[in-house]
Parts: structure tokens; C-alpha cells; sequence
């Protein structure tokens, strides 16, 4: 397993918050299958994209009646 580096965002009051769905490379993690996914990965909605990726949304869609 490759180590991984979190977004951390610096807070205003010296602190800071590491997002731990998205990794400094700009992947973010599928909330469904929970893989790291590149933009181009994860499904398009209005104006960018949703956290879940494209083979997610296939087969969630699929399942459905």
C-alpha cells in the first residue's frame, strides 16, 4: 500500500482541517466504492461533479427497477 497525503487546509485561527476524502494529487474518494478517483472518474452533475464515480452510478442505475 502507497502512503497517502491528505488535503490539509489551514485554519484561521493557526489550526488546521485535513479533508480526508481528497489527497493532495486532487483525487477524491468515491462515496459508495470508496477508491480514489481521478475528476474525470466521477460522475458529471450541473456545473462539476459528484462524489461517486462513473462504474458506481452504472451500477447503481442498472439495479434500479
Amino acid at each position: 500500500m502507497t502512503p497517502a497525503d491528505f488535503l490539509t487546509i489551514p485554519l484561521g485561527d493557526g489550526g488546521s482541517y485535513t479533508r480526508l476524502d481528497r489527497l493532495i494529487d486532487g483525487r477524491v474518494m468515491c462515496c459508495l466504492c470508496f477508491e480514489y478517483c481521478t475528476r474525470d472518474q466521477l460522475n458529471p452533475v450541473e456545473g462539476g461533479v459528484e462524489d461517486v464515480c462513473r462504474p458506481c452510478v452504472e451500477r447503481e442505475t442498472s439495479t434500479q427497477p
